[in-house]
C-alpha cells in the first residue's frame, strides 16, 4: 500500500537546496582535485554537455566578456583540457572541445551519480517518470525565466555605508 504525500512548497524548496548544494560541492571538489577554479570547471561542465562549443558561446553561458572567455579558454588549454579545431561551416570560428583525458577524467567523475540516477529511475513507473520529467522541465524553464528577467534589471551597486570623513580643521 502506497501512502500518499503531499508535497510543500517548503517541502520542495529543502529538497532542491539539498542537491543544489551537493552538486555546487562535488563540482567544487572535483575542480580543485583538476586545479581549476569553478568557473573553469562550469567551462568543461558546459562543453562536455554540449559536445564542442564556439568560445562565443562559452562567454554567453558563463557571463564573461570575449576577452574573457579567451583567456579562460587559452587556460584550459596550456593544461590540456581541452582543444580547438576550425568551425565546419564558419571559417572565422573555432569549436571547443574536450581532451580525451579531461573527457575521461569527467565520465568518470559523474558516473556513480549517472548509475544512481539511472536506478531511481528505474524503480519509477511510467506515470511516475511521466511526472518527474514534468516538475524538472517546469522548474528549469521558470529558473531559466528568472535569470532571464534579473538580467535584464538594471545592475544596482552595492550599498556602501557613508561614513563622514573627519575633517583635521574642525
Amino acid at each position: 500500500m502506497t501512502r500518499e504525500h503531499n508535497l510543500t512548497f517548503e517541502e520542495m524548496r529543502g529538497l532542491l537546496y539539498r542537491r543544489d548544494v551537493a552538486v555546487s560541492q562535488h563540482r567544487a571538489a572535483l575542480a580543485r582535485s583538476l586545479g581549476l577554479t569553478d568557473v573553469e570547471m562550469l567551462a568543461l561542465i558546459h562543453v562536455d554537455a554540449q559536445g564542442e562549443m564556439a568560445p562565443s558561446a562559452i562567454a554567453a553561458v558563463l557571463h564573461l566578456s570575449s576577452g574573457g572567455a579567451t583567456a579562460l579558454v587559452q587556460r584550459l588549454e596550456r593544461r590540456g583540457h581541452v582543444t580547438r579545431h576550425p568551425h565546419p561551416t564558419d571559417r572565422r570560428s573555432i569549436l571547443i572541445g574536450l581532451s580525451p583525458a579531461t573527457a575521461t577524467l569527467l565520465a568518470e567523475a559523474y558516473a556513480p551519480l549517472e548509475r544512481g540516477m539511472a536506478s531511481v529511475a528505474a524503480a519509477l513507473g511510467d506515470g511516475e517518470r511521466a511526472a518527474v520529467a514534468e516538475v524538472f522541465t517546469q522548474l528549469a524553464s521558470l529558473s531559466e525565466e528568472l535569470d532571464t528577467s534579473l538580467r535584464r534589471e538594471p545592475q544596482r551597486e552595492p550599498e556602501v555605508p557613508v561614513r563622514p570623513v573627519p575633517s583635521l580643521w574642525a
